[in-house]
């Protein structure tokens, strides 16, 4: 093997090629500038693992095993996010209408309010990134990453 299809050589040409660094480092810039505001909103005790529950929960209520199953965690891992927000006061555990012995997940109001927040924090994210490569290459990249995440999801 050559030297430049080993060792040092070829760890750099991967860094520099590899897509889900680009992914992770983005994600992780979206998550931390969204976090920011948060806090400068007053939810400073949020933390970027409650992304798990905030994103993956209906508005109408969701039920922990399925929050689970959407975010791709144990029952278990789910539970313990849904106390750590419920003690926030952005979630609730409310009786399930269609079946009174399970419980539901919902936004308390004070979550109704991070999640119009959140949104709004996320347009001005997207917002900033279009400044940086343009409008085009944005809907662009998001129209990419729809099909991608599609793709993915539907494989089977």
């Amino acid at each position: 093997m050559s030297k430049s299809n080993s060792g040092p050589n070829k760890l750099e040409y991967y860094r520099k090629n590899n897509i889900g660094q680009s992914l992770v480092e983005v994600a992780r810039d979206f998550q931390k500038s969204a976090l920011n505001e948060f806090a400068k909103a007053g939810h400073g005790q949020l933390q970027g693992s409650h992304q798990a529950l905030l994103a993956h929960l209906s508005l109408e209520g969701t039920r922990l095993t399925e929050l689970a199953r959407r975010a791709s965690m144990t029952k278990q891992a789910m539970g313990q996010l849904i106390d750590e927000v419920e003690r926030l006061g952005y979630v609730e555990r409310t009786t399930d209408p269609s079946d009174g012995r399970a419980k539901i997940v919902k936004f308390t109001t004070k979550g109704e309010k991070l999640i119009q927040l959140g949104t709004e924090t996320g347009d001005s994210i997207q917002q900033r990134y279009a400044g940086l490569i343009g409008a085009k290459k944005m809907q662009r990249l998001r129209d990419l990453l729809e099909e991608l995440h599609y793709k993915i999801r539907h494989a089977d």
